[in-house]
C-alpha cells in the first residue's frame, strides 16, 4: 500500500464488480481507520454488509443507480454531491454481464445499453467531478478497460462489450487529455481473461484454451499491486492504458 493515503475518499463505480468489491476490502483492511468509499452497484446490493460490520470505524456508503438510465446517474450525482464528499480517488469498473452476441445476430438495444453503462455514464460522471477532484492533491482516477484494447484484435462474438470498451477507452483519452496531469492523474487498466462470475456464460471449451496457453487465470488479487502502484502519490503516469498479462 505504499504511497496510499488512509485518508482519501474514493468513488467506485461499479463496485459489486468481483474485482472492485475485492479491491475495496483490500483497501478497507489496510486502512481500517481511515477511508470513506462510495461504492455504487445496481442488482447486487449488500455486498459490502460483513465489510461495515467487521469494520465499522471505515464509512462505507452504498449508492444504487441504472447506469443506462442518465436520469438516474444524475440523481446519483446529485446524491453524492448534496453529501459533501470531495472525491479523491475515482474507480470506474462496471459493465453488462457477458453475453455472447454475432455481428449477424446484432441486438442493438444492448450495444446501446453497454454504451451507456460504460462510456456514457463515465462521461456524466467525469464532467461532473474532473473538474473538482483536478483542484485536490494527488487525486486519482482508474478505469477497467481490458486487453481487448489493448490488443491488435479482439475474439469474435463479442460486439456489444468489445464496442463499448474501445469507446470507454476513447472517453478515458479525452478525459486525459483535458482534466489529466498535475493533480489527477486518469488511467486504465487491461487484464487478460480473469476467473470472476462476469464470465459466467463462457464457452468453457474458451476458458480451457485459456488454461492451457497460461497454466492459470488471472484472479482479481492478481491486479491488486498494480492498482496500488496507480493509484498511489508517486504514480505520475496519465492517460496510460496498463496491460496486466499473467506472470
Amino acid at each position: 500500500m505504499s504511497g496510499l493515503d488512509s485518508k482519501k475518499t474514493y468513488l467506485c463505480i461499479g463496485a459489486s464488480s468481483d474485482v472492485c468489491t475485492e479491491y475495496i476490502g483490500h483497501l478497507v483492511k489496510n486502512n481500517p481507520a481511515g477511508i470513506t468509499v462510495l461504492a455504487h452497484s445496481f442488482s447486487r446490493q449488500g455486498r459490502f454488509d460483513e465489510l461495515k460490520r467487521s469494520y465499522p470505524e471505515v464509512r462505507i456508503t452504498d449508492l444504487r443507480a441504472d447506469l443506462s438510465d442518465p436520469g438516474q446517474v444524475g440523481a446519483m450525482i446529485e446524491n453524492i454531491r448534496s453529501g459533501g464528499y470531495d472525491i479523491d480517488n475515482f474507480l470506474f469498473f462496471p459493465a453488462l454481464k457477458f453475453e455472447y452476441m454475432r455481428l449477424k445476430e446484432l441486438d442493438l438495444q444492448r450495444v446501446e445499453r453497454s454504451f451507456a453503462v460504460q462510456a456514457e455514464s463515465f462521461l456524466l460522471l467525469a464532467k461532473e467531478f474532473f473538474p473538482l477532484m483536478k483542484k485536490r492533491e494527488n487525486a486519482r482516477a482508474l478505469v477497467m478497460l481490458t486487453s481487448y484494447v489493448a490488443d491488435d484484435m479482439p475474439p469474435k462474438f463479442m460486439t456489444d462489450y468489445v464496442v463499448a470498451k474501445y469507446a470507454l477507452l476513447g472517453a478515458m483519452k479525452a478525459a486525459a487529455a483535458e482534466y489529466g496531469g498535475g493533480n489527477l492523474m486518469i488511467n486504465g487498466i487491461s487484464p487478460e481473461m480473469m476467473d470472476t462470475s462476469f464470465l459466467d456464460k463462457l464457452d468453457p471449451k474458451v476458458r480451457e484454451m485459456s488454461l492451457y496457453k497460461n497454466g492459470k487465470l488471472l484472479v482479481p488479487s492478481d491486479l491488486f499491486e498494480t492498482m496500488d502502484e496507480m493509484l498511489s502519490a508517486d504514480f505520475k503516469e496519465n492517460g496510460t492504458n496498463r496491460k496486466i498479462c499473467i506472470s
